[in-house]
């Protein structure tokens, strides 16, 4: 079991690299057209939180606004990444966390 979580602890500290390019390419993504999801990058954000927090490692952030923070994000940022999720949300076909 050990082995696994040590595979998983891996597997999200390099998820965590994923993340946070999408989160910067969803601020920079055309409004017109959008190639990112707002709302998919939120959920990953969400649950790379609790799945850290359930392996007993601890974060700087608890939220989606703390870790965008925490990756350089200025409140500018934070509040486009915002307006972009939840209007992506109206629509947006799938699991919202």
């Amino acid at each position: 079991m050990k082995e696994n979580s040590e595979k998983l602890t891996y597997l999200l500290n390099n998820l965590e690299y994923h993340i946070s390019m999408d989160a910067y390419n969803v601020l920079n993504d055309s409004e017109a057209d959008p190639q990112y999801s707002a709302v998919t990058t939120a959920n990953l954000i969400k649950c790379y939180i609790d799945v850290k927090r359930s392996l007993g490692e601890p974060t700087p952030y608890s939220t989606v606004e703390e870790y965008l923070y925490d990756i350089c994000f200025t409140a500018e940022d934070v509040k486009l990444f915002e307006k972009k999720r939840a209007a992506e949300a109206c629509y947006y076909i799938g699991k919202q966390y």
